[in-house]
């Protein structure tokens, strides 16, 4: 597709396609957007879509490899935009217009230039309750591209609502590939599936606790990047409760 007709609406909804309609897709997440980060994704999901599962999963071919299409062009076109983000402009307006490359002189002095040390938040801590990610970020201990690329980490590591949901026997694969087919534009599965009242809100909400009760801690992806330490990570962790106590609402 041309960069001309691409809009950014495209993009989010290619992040949608492969990371989950429950991930805040924003301009901000497009920049810190990661070749690894969008490769693992998409593994993931095409495991999920492939054509080949169908009959492991009960659904019909002709509907998985549309599914699979989707996925794949959501991939092919984050690749592309990866790969040049100089031809794209942001724009409030959607349109995503062709812009020049920078001067190879000034490409070589910014390669050149270093590792380039990202900015902390330097501004006041919200009157609310935070997650920890977000007091993390908030409290200037981690970037907003080191809180996303955590998240997105978490996100993939936890199992999808369909998966906990046939696994427990409340929903058959023929109803996961029915539930995908019918979700609305930015709607979530669970949503979706309680719509077509395949999900009653008892078990849509058991089915949520245990898809957050199965997902790591997001401590733990700090942790491994050596960005802070296990002593780091429990002081903050006291300190966001200390942070969210007041504003307990009873």
């Amino acid at each position: 597709m041309p960069v001309a007709d691409v809009s950014r609406q495209d993009l989010f909804k290619a992040c949608e396609s492969l990371f989950g309609t429950d991930i805040d897709v924003s301009v901000e997440f497009l920049r810190y957007l990661k070749p690894a980060g969008v490769k693992a994704a998409y593994r993931k999901k095409a495991m999920e879509t492939h054509p080949d599962r169908a009959v492991v999963m009960d659904g019909k071919p002709d509907f998985m490899a549309d599914r699979f299409k989707e996925i794949s062009l959501a991939y092919q076109l984050l690749q592309e935009f990866m790969a040049a983000p100089w031809k794209y402009s942001l724009t409030e307006g959607g349109a995503l217009y062709e812009r020049k490359r920078p001067p190879a002189a000034q490409a070589t002095r910014r390669k050149n230039a270093g590792v380039k040390v990202e900015s902390l938040y330097a501004g006041r801590m919200p009157s609310r309750r935070l997650l920890f990610g977000q007091y993390l970020y908030y409290a200037g201990h981690v970037s907003l591209s080191t809180l996303i690329k955590a998240i997105v980490w978490q996100r993939l590591q936890r199992p999808s609502v369909g998966a906990i949901a046939v696994s427990w026997g409340w929903l058959e694969g023929a109803d996961v590939v029915d539930i995908l087919r019918h979700r609305r534009y930015g709607e979530k599965f669970g949503e979706c599936a309680f719509r077509l009242g395949r999900l009653s809100r008892y078990q849509l909400s058991r089915v949520l606790e245990k898809q957050k009760q199965a997902q790591p801690l997001i401590g733990k992806y700090f942790i491994e990047e050596n960005i802070l330490s296990p002593a780091e990570i429990f002081s903050r962790i006291i300190e966001m409760k200390m942070h969210n106590k007041k504003f307990w609402t009873y």
